[in-house]
């Protein structure tokens, strides 16, 4: 028996940061096949593939994913939030990229089990001086590309985790309250997030990847209504579309930098 499984793993739960994502139907001819020539997708899945412009995985944790699997890329159903098996069974939605590499963690035994959620963009929520609830921001890739979020499943269940880290500057403006301020998802342009999914990748290889921080000038975002509760939407448009803040009278409407 190995090392790892002779001694005590080191087990940090943190609270959820990125829990929110939105998506836009990517499966047909124009979607993902441009990007990944000879990706595999189910039919059933191409035929049912819809706009889900907010998914949270709290209430809704059914989402596609990318596996490579024999040097096929494919496209699955996973469920968001690893169960662990100590403890509690609240699932886990995020896995600190600092603790895929460390031996004693939970996340190690997880590490060669990785894929990439399929997204439009994510959710994530300011405070700002004065206002007493937090302002909800969308954030995507500023030239349109699919967001490929890397992420680890557990071969068990088909559970998947998201790979955050700490935050750059758009991030840190925006997610600046809370136990895991200034972290951020590990986002990345379509040509590199697939490296994250191919077979063989050695240890140097893989702490690279999860080192590398996406600039910030490869983003776009701006301020959504509320996608928290049941509050229906004033202007009857989708949750990942702009809203001003300033005009409904909560907030000043203002770019980040």
């Amino acid at each position: 028996m190995s090392d790892f499984f002779r001694s005590p793993l080191i087990i940090e739960i943190c609270f959820s940061m990125c829990v929110d994502i939105g998506y836009k139907s990517m499966l047909g001819p124009d979607g993902l096949p441009r990007y990944i020539p000879g990706i595999k997708i189910n039919r059933e899945l191409v035929e049912s593939d819809r706009d889900r412009p907010h998914i949270g995985a709290h209430t809704n944790p059914r989402c596609l994913v990318l596996v490579n699997e024999n040097n096929q890329i494919g496209v699955r159903v996973y469920e968001w939030g690893i169960i662990p098996w100590f403890k509690t069974p609240t699932p886990l939605y995020n896995a600190r990229s600092e603790k895929l590499m460390d031996r004693g963690s939970f996340w190690y035994m997880h590490n060669n089990n990785r894929c990439l959620m399929i997204a439009e963009g994510v959710y994530e929520h300011q405070q700002r001086t004065g206002v007493k609830k937090k302002i909800p921001y969308y954030i995507k890739l500023k030239e349109g590309e699919p967001l490929l979020i890397p992420a680890i499943f557990s071969s068990d269940d088909s559970r998947f985790s998201i790979i955050t880290r700490t935050a750059n500057n758009v991030f840190k403006e925006i997610h600046n309250v809370g136990p895991n301020k200034h972290r951020m998802p590990l986002l990345c342009q379509v040509e590199r997030a697939l490296e994250w999914i191919r077979p063989g990748l050695e240890e140097k290889e893989m702490g690279e990847f999860l080192n590398y921080l996406l600039p910030d000038e490869n983003l776009d975002y701006h301020t959504v209504y509320s996608i928290r509760g049941n509050a229906v939407r004033p202007d009857g448009l989708r949750e990942n579309d702009f809203f001003n803040w300033a005009q409904a009278g909560r907030a000043e409407q203002s770019s980040l930098f």
